[in-house]
């Protein structure tokens, strides 16, 4: 028999590079297809993941520069008054004042992605301990920013699934983490130029139809990725395949 060709998407790529509630889930359907599939990707759902580290290194974004900043000018007696590890939490969700919804979105995302990094801090002596923190804020920044690079430039790459980062928590990994996943990078000469994330969803699932590769599924981690692409499309062709999320176990 014919091994089966599965896509993934953007929102089932980032689930395996991040821990989410939607991990586990997007594990789960890779493994109960994996032993008869070859899984693939297209390129510029990589370059849509790159959107989510490519954001300014400034005080409002980048929460190195706002604690190298604070170590800088904050007094002896000033650091004293600041109670760790919460302080560092604070600066992690620092930006903005009036922030809008997207806006505060965004210093979500930064915070999970840095927050365990402060377990591993030790704040004896405050400015230092907050140095340490910017560094290893800039280490993660670069190493992840380099991982999904890579990803982008090759035919190839292999998902290792125990260097998958906490983001929101590894409380949402109930099972065993399998063996190491290759993926095929496949492209579209016919390039994305513009517009909001529902119209990119659309251009994956029509550029997937129209590769002439035969793909035979497409697993994603959005619960109205289907039916938004129904609704554009008249019809889905090739099967799409939800993952769950795990919050719907927890909270149930």
């Amino acid at each position: 028999m014919d091994r089966l060709k599965i896509c993934l998407e953007t929102s089932s790529y980032l689930p395996l590079i991040w821990t989410t509630p939607y991990s586990q889930g997007v594990i789960n359907l890779i493994q109960y297809y994996r032993d008869n599939a070859d899984y693939f990707i297209q390129e510029d759902c990589l370059r849509e993941a790159m959107s989510y580290i490519y954001y300014p290194q400034n005080w409002f974004r980048h929460p190195s520069v706002r604690i190298r900043k604070l170590v800088k000018i904050l007094k002896d007696e000033q650091l004293e008054n600041l109670t760790f590890p919460s302080a560092a939490f604070q600066i992690l969700l620092g930006g903005k004042m009036w922030a809008q919804g997207l806006y505060l979105n965004f210093v979500r995302h930064t915070t999970f992605l840095y927050s365990d990094l402060v377990d591993k801090i030790d704040f004896s002596d405050k400015r230092n301990g907050l140095s340490a923190l910017a560094d290893m804020i800039d280490e993660r920044f670069n190493e992840l920013k380099m991982k999904i690079e890579q990803h982008l430039k090759q035919e190839s790459f292999d998902i290792d699934f125990t260097q998958m980062l906490p983001y929101w928590g590894r409380f949402y990994l109930f099972s065993e983490l399998p063996k190491n996943l290759t993926v095929f990078v496949w492209k579209d000469p016919y390039k994305f130029e513009k517009g909001a994330a529902r119209i990119r969803d659309v251009y994956h699932y029509e550029s997937m139809i129209k590769s002439g590769q035969n793909f035979d599924k497409m697993i994603v981690a959005n619960t109205g990725f289907s039916a938004h692409i129904k609704r554009e499309m008249g019809s889905l062709p090739i099967e799409i395949i939800c993952s769950q999320s795990c919050q719907t176990e927890i909270f149930e």
